[in-house]
């Protein structure tokens, strides 16, 4: 709780920041007002603080007003908030703990309030911005990029998974051990696929990613070729005849 005599000093610390007039009036309604949010004395003199030295010391001189209750309100619960982000509950020694409730709202109490420190030891991924856990566990289980011609070690060659899913996908580029994907079309996003494709099953059994002769390939590629060589003889004839 906050006494008519901490009210009235934080009224003073306001009064030689913005040159106010302070009044029983106005000591009876921050009194009243800081009380009624739970705010204590030190965080209230810190929110104070905060204000001018952060808050309008960014704003023109134009724009600077003087500091109100609710002002001070919003800004001790942001401080309370962070104090707690990293909030980790200490247990008793033992195994029991009968008054965990109790216990545990003393410790964020007096966390938010400065008088415990957050966490004994600093989290190892502390609290703030939301991380891309995805994107790191994604990472897990593959190899690091080495020499392509060299030999994978005997400890790589042990953990790699049998069958499909311990070679890299030639189709669709899946990493060793995830599952292929199927290309998505418009706005859908690509999709898992319950069976691997049939070129890496090839490849996890020692053949070849494709089951088309070199030949055959080399034919498909020749008549590729002559299609878009016929395309743009047709195309330029066309522009030859508009022109």
């Amino acid at each position: 709780m906050i006494s008519f005599e901490e009210a009235g000093r934080l009224l003073g610390l306001a009064a030689a920041r913005d040159q106010r007039t302070v009044g029983d009036a106005d000591i009876l309604a921050w009194h009243a007002d800081l009380n009624a949010a739970n705010v204590t004395y030190p965080v209230a003199e810190q929110a104070l603080t905060r204000f001018y030295a952060k808050d309008m010391a960014s704003l023109e001189p134009d724009q600077r007003r003087r500091v109100t209750t609710p002002d001070i309100i919003g800004i001790a619960r942001k401080i309370r908030a962070e104090r707690v982000a990293d909030f980790v509950y200490e247990p008793p020694p033992g195994d029991e703990d009968p008054h965990y409730l109790q216990r545990l709202r003393r410790q964020l109490e007096a966390t938010a309030n400065g008088e415990r420190p957050a966490a004994p030891e600093r989290l190892a991924i502390p609290a703030g911005e939301p991380r891309d856990m995805k994107a790191l566990t994604d990472l897990i289980g593959r190899d690091v990029p080495a020499d392509p011609d060299e030999e994978p070690s005997e400890e790589v060659a042990a953990i790699r998974r049998p069958g499909p899913l311990g070679v890299d996908c030639p189709t669709c580029k899946a990493a060793i051990g995830r599952p292929c994907r199927a290309d998505g079309f418009g706005n859908r996003r690509p999709r898992e696929l319950k069976n691997p494709h049939s070129a890496r099953g090839r490849v996890a059994r020692g053949e070849p990613a494709s089951t088309e002769s070199p030949e055959e390939i080399e034919r498909r590629r020749a008549a590729s070729l002559a299609a878009l060589a016929r395309l743009a003889a047709e195309e330029g004839s066309e522009l030859g005849e508009a022109s």
